[in-house]
């Protein structure tokens, strides 16, 4: 009688204690799943890029989500893509956000990456660098290899460092100035209610 009691009970604790193991191993592979990249493929990122024009590179493993980066120095890390625009290293804890051409990277460490050593300009296609005009006097715009960063020159000689922001804006941090790029490239009106021009060229 205590024996068929004993294993009356043991299958009655049974039941519950492997239902509780096979509830636990489904929530820990829900997790890892989850954990997993999903969505998107980088396959259209594999190739060279560059760093403020240094050759830098991304290889895309063949599941199209895996990828491992180079840097302008050589180093590599191994990341994945999240979704269609957006890159995870998990290494050095940044990811990048891909734009919608697919020819520019910008990661959240600051650093852009783009597909041209030698970007002609704001995404508007303009190339700012050369000579500009204030009042006939000569001032210049020397744009970087990364097409955003820029070294600038007013027209009493003062040098000036910028950056293109992702709206076109010209900003001089130094100077405290922000520039706006008329729509034919020919003209930039500054926050201080200066203006410069350059001549167009047929």
């Amino acid at each position: 009688m205590k024996k068929n009691f004993d294993v009356r009970l043991s299958t009655e604790l049974g039941a519950p204690a492997k239902w509780a193991l096979m509830i636990f191993a489904l929530i820990f592979v829900s997790a890892a799943d989850a954990r997993q990249p999903s969505g998107g493929s980088a396959a259209d990122l594999d190739g060279q890029w560059y760093h403020n024009g240094k050759p830098t590179r991304i290889l895309v493993a063949p599941d199209g989500r895996s990828i491992t980066i180079t840097n302008e120095f050589g180093q590599s890390n191994d990341g994945y893509a999240n979704g269609p625009r957006n890159l995870v290293i998990p290494s050095l804890g940044i990811s990048g956000e891909v734009n919608k051409k697919g020819r520019r990277i910008r990661w959240t460490n600051g650093t852009e990456w783009t597909r041209e050593s030698n970007n002609p300009g704001p995404d508007s296609g303009v190339n700012l660098s050369g000579r500009w005009f204030r009042n006939g006097q000569s001032t210049s715009i020397n744009v970087g290899p990364d097409g955003r960063n820029f070294t600038i020159t007013n027209e009493w000689g003062l040098p000036g460092v910028g950056y293109i922001t992702r709206s076109g804006e010209l900003k001089v941090p130094s100077w405290g100035a922000t520039g706006h790029l008329s729509k034919n490239g020919q003209r930039i009106s500054w926050s201080n209610g200066t203006e410069w021009t350059r001549p167009r060229l047929y």
